[in-house]
This record gives C-alpha cells, structure tokens and sequence, in this order.
C-alpha cells in the first residue's frame, strides 16, 4: 500500500481521539464528547462549525422490538381482537418492509426517542457557489450484534428477506384468522410465526444488553476522520470552483437518520448539477472498495460522475491498482438518501476476502484492529478521484 503523499493532518489523529471513548452510541454522553472532540478538529483547521440538532431513536434495538412486539400481539390477539389485531399486524409489516429497504420508516417516530447532533465544518471563504462537494462520515458508533457474527453476516441479506417474507405472511395469516378460515392451521402457524419473530428478537438483541456499542474504531471513526483530512487537503489546495463541506453525521446506526435530517434540511440547494456526496464508512482495514450496488429489497445502483472518476481513478493510476468495485447488502450507507434522490453519490468502504467488512458491529471493533496505512491511503485515493472529476 502506498504512503499518504503530502498529508499535513494525519486521519489516525482523529481515530485516536474518537476511539479512546468506550462508545459513541447515538444520543449518549458519549456522542456528544466525540462532537466535541470534532468541533476542535474542524475548528483547528479554519473552518467554521455548525451542530444540527435532530431527533432520533436512541438506538435501532428499540425500532426492532416495536415491531416485534406488535407483530406478535397481533397474531396473538387475533381470536379476541379480530380486525384490530389484524390491522397492527399489517402495519407492522408494512413499517418493517420500508424500514428494511433503508426508506423512511413511521416506526422511526415511535419512542424512547432523543436529541443527537450532526457537525459541519465549511471555510468561510468559500464562495457558495459553482460545485458543491459534501465529504461525509458519520461518527456513531453501533450496537453490538449476534446478527453480525462472520459466521452469519454473509446470509445476512438471504436472512433479512427471508424475515420479511414472514412478516408479509403474518398479514396474510392474521387476514385469514379474522375472516374464520381455517382455524386449527392458521392456530398453528400464528403461534409458530410469533415464537420466529420472538427468537429473532432475543438474538438481535442479546449481545447489545451483553455488550452494548462497540468502540467504533473502524465503524466509523475511519471514515470521520478520512473525511476531515480530505476536507483539509481540499481547502489547503482548493479546487477553483468548487465548495467543499464536511458533514460527519450521527444516528447512522440507527437507520441513516443524521443523513437525512441534513438532506431534508438543505435539499432545495442540492442540486444534481452541481453537487457531489462523498461518504466514508468502515475504512479500518481489507481492501478499499468503490461500492457500486447496495439495497435489500431493492437495489441501488452507483453509477454517476463521481463513481465513474473513482473507478478511472483506481484503473488509471498505478498507485491505486488493488482498489476494486464492490457490493454490500448488509445494511446500508448515508449516501442512501442522496442517491434515492439523484444527486451523484458514493461510498467507499473496505472488505475483506470474502466481502465483509472486517470486525463489523462486534466488540473486536477496536483501534488494536486498525491497518494505520489504510486511513491515509483513502485520503489519496479520494483526493485523486476529486481532482480528476474537476478536471474533467
């Protein structure tokens, strides 16, 4: 891997900052002393800083038991409760199947919710106009999860669907028991489809009551950090023209939620003539991907401006040969909201041989786990596709 050429803020600095906390969970004590800790960075660089103030979950654990515990209600209930039980069961799967897609989600709304802080940092010399690049992180750390044992994690997305699909069942079984058809199966299979949804509860949650966030050192003070030092090599050489904003982001962790509450707020000035996102997510060790496809239920293609300059970018340069195109249906990335609404966006991430993101929401996610050179090594890489995009 090559050294980082020119790099006056090294990204390791800032991992280190971030990563002597024990967690940065969204809405925590935590989150906010790493919100701190980013103002200063950004501030020591010149920039001018803004904290967005959002609402957001406390953590996705909560989401998940709201609609398991109205799924399995519902099928309980549907002997005495009828139509109304069928009803909750029906949104409840409705709620999961767009929150399950990485869309907005009404179950988002349901509480304990709290206030969480999105921090910005721009050059006040910066003009304002001609193209606008917004280089993105977030910097909340995640719940820890037996879901995302290696072991298991590759199925992921088979097992996702697979859920959903009995949800969707579930609303059908839960239909057929309030119009009385089929009594003694549709007992069997609603108290079988309610100890499912309960068991996939418990082992979503265990290790979070166990464990509760990982440190983040990867996921995602990499890619927080990666994303000031690109900033700070961008405004220390500007490209003439061109804007540039770090957005590093909370609430990740629990659906994209700083994302969008930024998006919702600027999205009359986002244009997709003129804007790019740049997003930085678990950059702690493997091999650095340009992450072309994500999605569960349906896919989103990256294919725009600023993907195809990454992918010249890595085939161009000598320098960059190992990086490669990559996928990833566990979860999702921020990117997801600007590219639903297509401004040309990407994400860059790093896998492994296999292609999962090494230490991915376990405890093993620690600064003892990071390949130092990889941070500084994306700077590079992002630093040369923005220039080579600019440049036409």
């Amino acid at each position: 891997m090559s050294t980082p050429s020119e790099l006056t803020l090294d990204p390791m600095v800032i991992v280190r900052d971030l990563a002597a906390l024990p967690h940065r969970g969204a809405a925590t004590a935590q989150e906010q002393r790493a919100a701190d800790i980013l103002e200063g960075h950004l501030r020591r660089l010149g920039a001018t800083v803004e904290r967005q103030s959002f609402v957001t979950p406390k953590a996705y654990i909560w989401e998940v038991w709201w609609l398991i515990g109205g799924l399995v209600a519902g099928l309980l209930l549907v002997p005495i409760a009828s139509w109304l039980a069928f009803l909750l069961v029906a949104a409840c799967t409705v709620m999961a199947l767009f929150y399950f897609d990485w869309r907005a989600s009404p179950i988002s709304l349901f509480p304990p919710r709290a206030r969480s802080e999105n921090i910005i940092g721009r050059m006040p010399t910066q003009s304002q106009l001609g193209k606008k690049l917004i280089l993105m992180g977030h910097y909340d750390s995640a719940p820890v999860s037996l879901l995302y044992l290696p072991s298991m994690v590759k199925n992921f997305r088979q097992s996702l669907l697979m859920s959903l699909g009995l949800m969707v069942l579930a609303a059908v079984v839960a239909l057929l028991s309030a119009l009385k058809f089929g009594q003694p199966i549709l007992t069997w299979l609603r108290w079988l489809l309610a100890i499912y949804f309960l068991v996939q509860g418990v082992m979503s949650s265990l290790d979070y009551l166990r464990y509760g966030h990982t440190n983040g050192a990867s996921d995602n003070a990499t890619g927080t950090a990666i994303a000031v030092a690109t900033a700070e090599r961008l405004w220390r050489k500007p490209i003439p023209g061109w804007d540039v904003e770090v957005v590093l982001t909370s609430a990740e962790e629990v659906g994209m939620v700083g994302a969008r509450a930024y998006y919702l707020v600027h999205k009359q000035e986002l244009k997709p003539q003129h804007t790019y996102v740049l997003n930085f997510d678990n950059l702690g060790s493997g091999q650095l991907k340009i992450i072309t496809r994500t999605g569960s239920i349906t896919n989103i293609i990256y294919d725009n401006s600023l993907v195809q300059a990454a992918l010249k970018t890595a085939s161009s340069e000598p320098r960059f040969h190992q990086v490669k195109p990559g996928v990833w249906h566990t979860g999702d990335f921020d990117s997801v909201w600007f590219a639903r609404a297509g401004l040309p966006s990407l994400t860059l991430s790093a896998q492994d041989e296999q292609g999962c993101i090494p230490n991915l929401h376990r405890p093993s996610d620690t600064i003892e786990n990071i390949d130092e050179t990889l941070p500084g090594f994306v700077v590079d890489f992002a630093e040369a596709t923005i220039r080579r995009l600019a440049g036409g």
